[in-house]
């Protein structure tokens, strides 16, 4: 039986519990060709939709340069249409439950960030019987965060500091320390401390890095172009197995040096929230 404490972070944990940590990649060509960080995450959304496991996928597609939409996802090619970073936050519960509560959806996959997993988790949980649409939820993927931007401002500070259009933008990427802006004329390079003002006040007091309230975690491994997939259940860890073996994706045990990577980025994010909570108290 879970908890509310189980909703607070333990500094000793920072990963949250898991069963394995493994580093993935795609092997379906069309994936490799647009997909990030192994696009281990998109193979095994295929995987369930092929396999009919799942019948329906909640996703955050690109709209327009770094905005986003929420997207219902409900076949394979839909999937693919949606890979891509969005940096901005979706709001992934504005008609959510309208949409989970159609007829047609019997199992559905959730795709997002570590607070909009432990908001599911929560409803999952403790369902408000009025309201409640989280029993259509099968599964839910969390992708790692340090953050999401407050996107109009810190749109308006790459424009007056770099003169590069927001409608010039087409990804943004965070290389170690450093984000990578692309756009149509080329690359740019900043510290992602010269832009940490422009992140949402939310995300600065928020202490999840890996998603630690879902099933599956997923994040850029650090050693590779791989994925690095946490399981933190039975069903989440038998749904990776099963995708490898039916040749959606190959996996092996993650390296210690990839895990303690992922533990040092996950107590970072904790500091950073007991740092900016104490300003507030």
């Amino acid at each position: 039986m879970v908890s509310f404490q189980s909703f607070i972070i333990d500094p000793e944990y920072p990963m949250g519990m898991y069963i394995h940590v493994y580093e993935a990649e795609a092997k379906d060509s069309r994936i490799k060709e647009r997909g990030k960080a192994g696009g281990a995450v998109t193979a095994i959304l295929l995987y369930l939709l092929e396999e009919k496991i799942v019948d329906t996928i909640i996703v955050a597609r690109k709209k327009h340069g770094l905005r986003g939409e929420t997207y219902v996802v409900k076949t394979p090619e839909e999937i693919l249409e949606a890979v891509g970073s969005i940096w901005s936050v979706v709001p992934y519960t504005l008609g959510l439950k309208e949409k989970l509560l159609s007829p047609e959806v019997k199992k559905s996959v959730f795709v997002g960030l570590p607070c909009q997993a432990q908001f599911l988790r929560q409803m999952k949980m403790f369902p408000l019987l009025e309201s409640d649409f989280s029993s259509k939820i099968y599964l839910i993927i969390s992708l790692f965060c340090m953050g999401t931007f407050a996107i109009e401002s810190f749109l308006s500070y790459v424009h007056t500091s770099y003169r590069v259009s927001p409608d010039d933008i087409t990804s943004v990427e965070i290389v170690k320390d450093k984000l990578l802006i692309k756009h149509v004329k080329g690359e740019l390079t900043i510290s992602v401390d010269e832009v940490l003002p422009y992140l949402q006040h939310g995300c600065l007091t928020c202490p999840d890095y890996t998603g630690v309230f879902a099933d599956i975690s997923a994040g850029r491994s650090p050693e590779s172009e791989s994925t690095l997939l946490i399981s933190r259940n039975k069903m989440a860890d038998k749904i990776i197995r099963d995708a490898a073996s039916k040749g959606y994706i190959g996996i092996r045990e993650a390296s210690v040096k990839v895990i303690d990577n992922a533990i040092e980025k996950s107590r970072e994010k904790i500091l950073r929230s007991y740092k900016y909570v104490s300003t507030l108290i």
